[in-house]
This record gives structure tokens, sequence and C-alpha cells, in this order.
């Protein structure tokens, strides 16, 4: 049995190979692009172009934001579909549309290249090496499995049907409401595009709204964990029955997924022994060679460190495994935490993602989208798809709930209908996982450039419907609240900027100061505006770092108090050994 799943593993390493060796077909010689070198106006473009791609999708998402109160992830899609060629199709402008000439010096041919062309190769590379697996790494080094275990029962139930309810429905509509349209593989994928949920846009306005000391809230943090990671290992589950030839492969697919057809059992194997490589590596090796980089002193090496082991993750997940690569650098993430739990890495990679990284990625997304090409029909199937997107979360979590309100005979237990439709609400919003899904799909021409626009659009349509049903839930919940006399009132207190010791600094000064004291347990969220909220649960008050305001305060007066005497006795008596 050993030999056998040697073998198997050795003809699967290399098949790899071969393949690799196949399709690396070039149609300009191998070595002229280098020996042509870099012209400094070529540079010099492509540095205009990503001046106009970051500035115009940061400053569009800000404005969209604050006017229209639409979440930055979603503004910063449309600002890149406004670049691209709906609209201004920055791509063919007179500045860019220049050809890049690379030289052979063998045959002496000369070979041309449109200069937009390179640069958007170069900024799709960029998001699929760097910025997909840095927001799957994030998402994994922000699970905390303690987490998970102690919301219980609802939260980890609806995550599992928040993933396989969508699934099942949006799959299911597709193809017998669509069927024209999308064939059955293609209506899994969909499904699979739609089976995660955006934790960062629902919690950001649960917060705004000081609603995160609410049952559905803390409960929302769980099961948005719970679906991603299952969405996660079920589009790796995807591409193996791809490769058994239990699902179709849809024509003109990447070869690199359907060059042979795989027995399901082999490529079970291949994924069990890349998943006990995974976990192996990541609890005994990780967290110690993170441990053993600070007790040498060498902090600073921890997110080197990190991003090379998330990227081997990436790679091994991918091309041993045969799943998908995004599944490794989750779990590159999630082993780091284990040794890492200052974030030290986290503190560097996360400023660097939502500054330069996150902007380029939406918008080159936006570039990829021409919404001209949809017709009458495809508005009808986007709308159609919406509301069953929608639908199957809230079906997902009202069951979820049920099933808690049987399990408890206490009433005070009992979740409502409203709680039901806040915690349903939080789970319909769809972002960066789901447009990581939708762009590996795409790029392996599983779902067709018409399907692909479909998927965006919807996309930024959940992520704009949810704040909107939380906003009616929160007005439902205060009604209720209002009659039953149970209105509490927080108070707002900002420390202001701290110009010398530095207002980031001081937030975690405080932060590092609560997490020693067994007092306060905290859950710490990152938005791309520069934010940060560490949210200490079951207190109803929260701590927020705002880069032009300072160090705010919002909750329970007595709290703050109690927080703030913390804070202080802690420093002075650090000042004392001075």
């Amino acid at each position: 049995m050993n030999r056998r799943i040697l073998f198997i593993i050795s003809s699967f390493l290399l098949k790899t190979c071969y393949l690799f060796s196949q399709t690396n077909k070039l149609t300009i010689p191998e070595g002229a692009l280098v020996s042509s070198g870099l012209d400094p106006i070529f540079v010099a473009k492509f540095a205009f172009f990503l001046a106009l791609l970051v500035l115009w999708t940061t400053l569009l998402g800000k404005v969209l934001k604050i006017v229209l109160n639409i979440p930055v992830i979603a503004g910063q899609i449309i600002a890149g579909i406004f670049l691209g060629p709906s609209f201004f199709d920055i791509k063919n402008l007179t500045a860019f549309a220049d050809p890049y000439y690379a030289f052979d010096k063998a045959t002496g041919a000369l070979y041309s290249i449109a200069s937009s062309d390179v640069f958007i190769i170069f900024i799709l590379l960029l998001s699929a090496a760097f910025t997909v697996p840095y927001l799957l790494w994030i998402a994994g080094h922000e699970t905390d499995i303690k987490d998970i275990l102690k919301v219980g029962f609802t939260a980890v139930s609806a995550g599992i049907l928040g993933a396989i309810v969508p699934i099942t429905l949006v799959a299911g509509a597709a193809y017998w409401m669509f069927g024209n349209f999308f064939n059955i593989t293609q209506s899994v994928g969909l499904g699979l595009v739609f089976s995660a949920t955006s934790v960062s846009i629902p919690i950001a306005m649960l917060f705004a709204r000081n609603k995160m000391h609410l049952r559905s809230s803390k409960a929302t943090i769980g099961a948005a964990i719970v679906d991603d990671i299952l969405a996660v290992i079920l589009l790796s589950v995807f591409f193996i029955l791809i490769q058994s030839c239990i699902l179709v492969a849809p024509e003109g697919m990447d070869l690199l997924y359907h060059t042979h057809c795989a027995g399901i059992i082999q490529s079970m194997v291949y994924m069990i022994v890349a998943f006990v490589v995974i976990f192996t590596v990541g609890y005994y090796v990780i967290p110690p060679v993170v441990k053993l980089l600070k007790y040498k002193s060498q902090t600073y090496l921890i997110s080197s460190v990190a991003n090379g082991i998330m990227w081997l993750y990436f790679a091994f997940a991918e091309l041993v495994g045969g799943l998908a690569g995004i599944t490794g650098a989750y779990f590159a993430g999630l082993f780091h935490r284990m040794g890492d739990k200052r974030n030290a890495a986290e503190k560097v990679i996360s400023p660097f993602v939502n500054a330069i990284l996150l902007p380029i990625f939406l918008g080159s997304i936006g570039l990829q989208v021409d919404i001209t090409i949809l017709k009458g029909y495809h508005w009808i199937i986007i709308f159609g798809l919406l509301f069953v997107a929608i639908f199957s979360k809230l079906v997902a979590c009202y069951v979820a709930t049920f099933l808690s309100n049987i399990s408890h005979r206490s009433s005070k237990h009992k979740w409502r209908i409203v709680d039901s439709y806040l915690f349903g609400s939080s789970m319909v919003a769809r972002g960066e996982v789901g447009l990581v899904i939708c762009t590996i799909l795409g790029g392996a021409h599983i779902i067709t450039s018409q399907q692909y626009v479909v998927c965006v659009v919807i996309i930024v349509l959940t992520t704009i419907a949810s704040p909107i049903m939380l906003s009616v839930g929160f007005n439902w919940l205060d009604r209720q609240e209002e009659q039953r006399g149970k209105k509490y009132k927080d108070i707002i207190l900002n420390l202001g900027l701290f110009d010398v010791i530095g207002t980031y600094q001081m937030f975690n000064i405080i932060v590092g100061r609560i997490e020693r004291s067994d007092r306060f347990e905290k859950s710490t969220v990152t938005f791309s505006e520069g934010r940060r909220i560490a949210n200490l649960e079951g207190h109803n008050v929260k701590i927020i770092y705002a880069p032009d305001e300072g160090v705010i305060f919002e909750g329970n007066e007595k709290k703050i108090k109690d927080i703030l005497k913390i804070v202080k006795n802690s420093i002075t008596s650090d000042l004392k050994g001075i």
C-alpha cells in the first residue's frame, strides 16, 4: 500500500513537470525580452499607469463611501470598471497603447507587444501571486479556533449551512433557470463563488452602529470564518472532481487542470498527503521558527519568513496536492498565528496590502469587467441570482437559529426573529474570498468572460445590499428595545492624537495591556481605510484607531474607565523600574 502511494505521488510529480515543459511555448524567443532591457520611457509609462489605477480607485472608493455609503471594496471595484472598457478604457489611451519592442539578437527579428498588455499582465500576475495569497493569509491569521469553539453550535452550523445552502441554491438556480448560459460545471463553480462571506464589510457596519455586543454579531464572526474555510476546501474538491472527469471541464479550460483524468481515489490521496504535510509542518515547524526569531532578537525577519512560507504553501498546495493555492496560503496564516501572538508579521503585511495591493487588485478586477457586453437577458440573470444569493444566506442562518432554539429550553437563550434576520443580513455580503474564487475560475477559463462580469456585478451588489439590510434590522431592533425599556446609552471618548509617541503606537500599547489582563477578551479587525478596531467581547466596548482622529473609546462608560485605569497603572508600574 505504501509503495502504491509513493508511486502515485512520484507519477504525479513527473506528469506535472511534463505538463510544464509541454505548455511553456513562447511566441517571442526565450531571452529576447530580457536582453532587450527596459526603456526608461516604458518604465515611466508603467509608473503612470499604476499611479492612475491606485489614486483613482482609492479616491473614488472613498467618495462613494462618503456620498452613497457604499463599502470601500465595492467602491474600488466600481472605480476599476470606470477605468476599464466600459467607460474610459485607459488601456487604449495613446500614452499606454505604444508598443514595447523586443529584439532577438540570434535571428535579428524584432517583436512588438502593446505596452498596455504588458501592464495588465503584470498587474494580473501581481494580484494572483501577491494579493490573493495575502488576503487568504490574513484571513487565516485572523482565524482563532478558540473563537469558533466559543460561539458554539449556532455559528458553526450557520457557517456550514452558509456554504452548503448557497452552493446548492445558486448552482441549482443557475443550471435549471439559466441552463442555456451555465452548464453544470459552471453552475457549481458559481455556487462556490457565493458560498463565502466577506467578514470585513458587515463587521464594519456592526462596529459603526455599536452593535458588536449583540449575539448575532458575535455569531457572524465565527460563521463567516467557518464558511470561508469550507469554501476554500470545497474549491479544492471542485478541481479534483474536474481532474477526475466527474465534472466535465469546459472548452478552453487551462490545460494544467484537465490535461489528464486522474482517478478520484488518486486525487484524494494527493489531497490527503498535501494536508498531512501542511498540518505537520504548520504545527511543528512554523510556530517554533517564529518563536526562535523572537528569542534571537530577529523580529524584523518574521514578516519575510511569513511571506516565504506563505508562497511556499501556496505553491505546494497547487502543484503537489491538486488543491487551490489559496488553501495553502490560508493555512500558512493560520499556523503562523500560533507562533506570532503579537502579530509582528501582520502589522507589516496589512498596511502594505491595504494601501497598495488591495486597490490594485480590486481595480484590476474592474479593468477586466466590460458591462457593455451585458444585454437585457444578462441583467435578468444578475437580479435573479442576486435574490437567490441573498435568500440562501438568510435561510442558512434562520435554520441554524431554529435548531439552536430547539436545543435550548430556556427562553433566555432563544433567538428572536429580528436576531436571526440580523445574523443572516450580516452574512449576505460577498467580498474578498468570493472575488478570489471568481478570479481563479475566470483565470482557469471555467467561466466565460460574460459569466465573470455577471459574478463580479452580483458580488458588488451583495456588498451594497448587506449594509442596507442591516440598517433596516437595526431600526427594527431599536424599536423593540425602546418598547422594552432596554435601550442603553453609551459614551464616546476620543483620547486624540499622540504626536510624540505616535497614535498607532499608543493604540497598540492600550491593546497590549488589555491582552495581558485576564479580565477582557478582544477581537481585532483591520479595514482598508487604515482603521483598526479592537472589540472587547461581552463588555460592549470597542477601541478604535483612526489615523486622522486619534484613539477612540466607544461603549459602556464604567468599563472604559476600568480599562483606562488598567492601562495607566501598567504604564506607571513599568516606569518605576527606570
